[in-house]
């Protein structure tokens, strides 16, 4: 079912996710969609709760630049291997319309996993700048300016125009990155 929802999701958008139209592409009872996901926030909750149960943390050694490489690596695997931008995108969406659901079972529940979702992706990368911090090899007054600064270029071309990142993205960003924040 979550398959059939997220395939809806990708080809024609959050606002053609809905109980009624899940049915018609599943073949389930309509009995059976309605009960288990009566609006958009729970079938998009479900949604989320799916990809968020997976999100892996890259092993750090403890060395700045090969740690941030890991953890990058890991944000652009995600972009190319896990749903990430359709899924920002149906956020984007669902929130532009979120005043006709607010106050509907499951809206709140949903905002809260999109926060849970993002700052699972942004993990990795947050870790590895606190650590580097920390072990006093990054001048930095603002952990989430600087990450911010390093995830920003790397988010804006996968979500906002579309474009597939690479490894050269990433080593391109992560070095400007440190030129910039290396103590």
């Amino acid at each position: 079912m979550l398959t059939a929802a997220f395939r809806i999701l990708l080809n024609e958008g959050a606002h053609a996710l809905t109980p009624q139209r899940v049915h018609r592409e599943t073949g389930l009872a309509r009995t059976t969609v309605y009960r288990n996901w009566p609006t958009r926030a729970h079938l998009m909750t479900a949604m989320l709760e799916r990809a968020t149960g997976n999100q892996d943390i890259p092993d750090f050694i403890d060395d700045l630049e090969h740690d941030l490489t890991v953890a990058v690596a890991s944000l652009i695997f995600r972009f190319n291997e896990r749903p990430l931008r359709p899924l920002f995108g149906a956020l984007v969406e669902h929130g532009r319309h979120e005043g006709s659901e607010r106050g509907s079972s499951g809206t709140e529940h949903l905002d809260d996993l999109a926060a849970q979702y993002i700052d699972g992706v942004l993990a990795p990368i947050r870790r590895a700048i606190e650590d580097g911090v920390r072990r006093g090899d990054l001048a930095i007054s603002n952990a989430d300016t600087a990450l911010l600064d390093l995830c920003g270029p790397l988010l804006a071309k996968h979500v906002l125009l579309g474009q597939p990142t690479t490894d050269a993205d990433g080593e391109e960003v992560t070095g400007r990155f440190l030129t910039r924040y290396r103590a």
